[in-house]
């Protein structure tokens, strides 16, 4: 499985994909719909302003080409590490140093074949989070925040990556497991 940004200039390859993944998630919060208002990628809001997310290990995580292209931002100091593309400005994962999580946002996979093809492989949405900050009235049975099914679709994924040492040699961030590729860009001192 590839990820790629929208004009193809930043590659990388998810060398376990889909073992062990909890599949499609889709967030309502604040924070997914504020970082890409600021990437001004609206368009990658669904209908109720959610964004998909379908998680991979960040040991599993090599890239191909264009590391030159990616930014970092935080929403605040406290804030998850945001990466995307100056090339075409793609969203392309969340995470943070230390966590067995690289959020990789649904738009940046592919798969040869079509959308449908891809649609098959990734399997249907598994879970959905945060409806109390949806546009709208979100799907049915999408929990305020987060709830028992969600907690159980990620925590075996999450376990299984910590047990595993797949938070280890993160392409996102330096040798020390700490320091970000890219300077993060903070957007807010607060919070």
């Amino acid at each position: 499985m590839e990820i790629q940004c929208d004009c193809g200039k930043f590659c990388a390859k998810l060398k376990a994909f889909p073992n062990g993944t909890p599949g499609r998630l889709v967030c309502y919060c604040d924070d997914c719909q504020k970082y890409l208002h600021h990437l001004k990628r609206d368009d990658l809001l669904d209908a109720n302003g959610g964004t998909e997310v379908i998680p991979a290990y960040p040991a599993d995580v090599e890239f191909l080409r264009g590391q030159e292209h990616l930014k970092c931002t935080r929403l605040s100091p406290r804030g998850t590490f945001r990466f995307s593309t100056t090339c075409c400005n793609t969203p392309i994962a969340n995470t943070r140093p230390g966590a067995p999580w690289a959020g990789f946002l649904r738009c940046v996979y592919t798969a040869r074949g079509s959308a449908q093809k891809l649609d098959e492989l990734l399997g249907p949405v598994r879970s959905r989070i945060m409806g109390r900050y949806a546009q709208g009235t979100p799907p049915v049975g999408t929990p305020s925040k987060f709830d028992l099914r969600a907690f159980l679709t990620v925590m075996p994924f999450m376990l299984k990556g910590k047990l595993l040492g797949k938070s280890n040699s993160s392409p996102f961030f330096s040798a020390d497991g700490r320091t970000p590729i890219v300077a993060p860009q903070v957007l807010s001192e607060t919070r």
